[in-house]
Formats: C-alpha cells, structure tokens, sequence
C-alpha cells in the first residue's frame, strides 16, 4: 500500500478519554443518539475537556454496553436507567419484544404508507433513531415492516414506497461517511437493489463510499483502479444471486492488492476466489470482522 495514503486508526484512547466520535464509530451508535442518552435519558454522563468536548471514559464505554443490551431484549429506552440503578432485580427481569416501541411504530409506519405520508414515516424513523442505533432500527423496526408488507402481494406497492423513503433516506447519511482525501475506506459494491448496501453502511458506520447502482464490469475495474491508489477494501453485498459476469469481478480488487469480502443473502454455496472472505451473520456482527481485514490490508 502507497505510504501516501492515511488510514485513520478506528479507536485511539487519549489521555482524558476518548471523543464521541470514536466512540459512535467503535459501538455503531450514531453521535446524537450518544446525546439524547445523556440529556434525555440521564443515562450517560461523559467527563469534559477544558474546551466542553464529550470524553468518554472505560467504565463509559462498558454502561454503553450494558445499555445497548437492555435495549436489544427489548426493553423501552424510557425503563433502562431504572435497570441500570438496580442490577440485581435486572439481572432476573425478562422483556418482550413487544414491551418496547417496536409494534406500535409499525403500526402507526403502515397507517403512513396506506395514506402515503412519506413525510410521516420519515418522522417515525427520525424518532426512533434519536433513541435507538442504527442496527437495532433496522432489525427491529425496517426489516419486520418490509417483510410484513413483501408477505403480502396486495401490499407490494407499499413496500416499493416504504423502500424509496429508506433508499433516499441512507443515501443522504452515506454520503456524510465518505472517507477524507487520501484516506483508505471500504466500498460497499450492491449486488441486485442497493438498499442492503445502504442499511449495512449505517450500521458499520466506517469511512466508506456506497455506490448506488450496479455498474458493468468496465465501470467497476475504472473504480477499483482509483480506490487501489487510496488503500482500501471491497465488499460485495448481495441482494440476489450474481449474474455470471458480475461472479467474474469478484476476485478482481483483491487482486489489485485491496481487501475484499461478500455479505448478503445465503453466500454460503457461492464459489468465491480464495482472497475474497465470506462473511456471514448480522450487520453488527461485520464491524470486527472488517475491522481485522482493514488492519491486515493497512500493514501490508
């Protein structure tokens, strides 16, 4: 890799703490959600630089954890300071997924889309993205909406505007996460629709570019030629079953000395080149496996 090219470290501890930023890259927890978990919730309280920026400390970092579990039993944002005040009664507490404000967005997303107030379902996601991270809106919130509506034939023109109110919403936070001038990122190359694409690059929350659309295979080496001047990583996601011709391109970054990876729909009968990793699981669970292939890519 050309020692012009910066590859930001992802966590850095500095000596009064880390800074929100890093801490929203390391727990993919967007900044202001970090923000209303303090001044809403009191759930929170960093210490601060002479200057009035955010620190967070380790036992900081280990109450987000334990907050972002709560949350992902299920529990309302509104009832965790009460749990966290009481780890004992806590420990033994069970929660269902309907105790937190999952049903009810859904029900009021669907009452949106049949009046077709885009405008309100963007509200709704604003909302629950104030309080919840990106990971958890869209497993517990998006992903249940689209497969409610996709079960249901009648409902297929509500899933295509469900969609290109998600599509339109992620672009515009995706662009917000392209990598700096010079600086090495991962470009998540859609395979099929580019809403997977575009959910995963909110979840990672990485310095990255999205493209938006499928490119023919001319097109794709022309930007794998400039993203292998800059360092960096390639990761296919799958929406559907490659074609041939777009199977023959994969390989092709790593070959130009780039990390490259697949992720999406069951990848696992897809014969892929030996430098091309398969990765599997929940969005979540990519950030420390890409988090390994960029140090693998960034020391060679």
């Amino acid at each position: 890799m050309s020692d012009s090219v910066e590859v930001s470290p992802l966590f850095v501890p500095q000596a009064d703490g880390v800074s929100i930023q890093q801490v929203s890259t390391r727990c993919g927890i967007p900044a202001v959600t970090l923000r209303a978990w303090e001044r809403r919730y009191g759930l929170l309280s960093p210490g601060r630089t002479e200057k009035g920026h955010r620190r967070y400390s380790e036992a900081d970092m280990a109450r987000i954890q334990q907050i972002q579990q709560w949350l992902e039993r299920g529990v309302p944002i509104s009832q965790v300071s009460g749990l966290l005040a009481q780890p004992d009664t806590a420990a033994s507490a069970r929660y269902e997924s309907s105790d937190g404000p999952w049903q009810e967005a859904a029900t009021a997303a669907m009452a949106a889309l049949e009046s077709l107030n885009t405008r309100r379902l963007e509200q709704l996601l604003n909302g629950l993205l104030n309080d919840y991270s990106h990971a958890l809106v869209l497993e517990q919130f998006c992903d249940p909406l689209r497969a409610q509506l996709a079960a249901t034939p009648s409902l297929g023109g509500l899933l295509t505007v469900l969609d290109s109110v998600l599509v339109a919403k992620w672009s515009s936070r995706a662009l917000s996460l392209a990598p700096r001038r010079r600086q090495a990122g991962w470009l998540l190359v859609p395979v099929g629709g580019a809403l997977p694409a575009l959910e995963l690059a909110m979840v990672l929350n990485r310095p990255l570019w999205c493209l938006g659309s499928n490119l023919s295979a001319g097109e794709l080496r022309s930007v794998f030629e400039g993203l292998a001047e800059r360092g960096g990583g390639v990761l296919w996601v799958l929406d559907r079953w490659p074609t041939a011709a777009e199977h023959q391109q994969m390989g092709v970054a790593s070959a130009r000395g780039l990390a490259e990876a697949c992720w999406g729909m069951d990848v696992s009968q897809l014969p892929l080149p030996a430098e091309v990793s398969l990765l599997t699981g929940r969005r979540q669970a990519l950030l420390s496996e890409l988090d390994r292939l960029q140090h693998s890519w960034s020391t060679t």
